[in-house]
């Protein structure tokens, strides 16, 4: 039997990563979004996805790091996502599950949305790209596998009835 607590957490997961880095950075993304809002409203969809898998960890580790540069407004964002699903779902490995689910969701409707908008996918994934697109996407799983976490041991076990 599937948990309604599972699903309503991973479809409000999955609303959120609409919006969080919004929460984080909002000049930056606003501002591109401007720009495509009247001409292409896929475009802007991408766009608000996308945000999410900006930042880089593995260009973070490879250069000189300072501390403060760990919160960047993609890992807060991901914290949060997964924050938020861990406490809907309730119990840590359901919220590390519907957690991590999200994010590969996300991750899928980016790309086939990409796709449907016309979008060159071959250059993130060649060259100095792929290292970028691959930094970006092990950013957002490790932020929602911490948020997950911390959701999850905030709310305590999942009760089964």
């Amino acid at each position: 039997m599937v948990s309604y607590r599972l699903v309503i957490g991973i479809i409000v997961g999955i609303c959120f990563s609409f919006l969080t880095v919004f929460f984080f950075n909002m000049d930056n993304v606003i501002l591109r979004i401007e720009l495509y809002l009247g001409s292409d409203p896929l475009k802007v969809i991408i766009l608000m996805i996308g945000a999410n898998f900006e930042f880089d960890i593995i260009s973070f580790f490879t250069n000189n790091p300072g501390f403060l540069e760990i919160f960047s407004p993609q890992i807060l964002a991901s914290i949060f996502i997964g924050y938020v699903t861990g406490t809907i779902v309730k119990g840590v490995k359901r919220s590390i599950t519907a957690s991590s689910l999200v994010i590969v969701v996300d991750f899928l409707i980016w790309m086939l949305l990409s796709v449907i908008s016309g979008e060159d996918l071959m250059a993130l994934f060649q060259g100095a790209q792929l290292s970028a697109t691959i930094g970006g996407t092990l950013t957002g799983l490790i932020g929602v596998l911490i948020g997950g976490l911390l959701g999850g041991l905030i709310t305590g076990p999942f009760e089964e009835y």
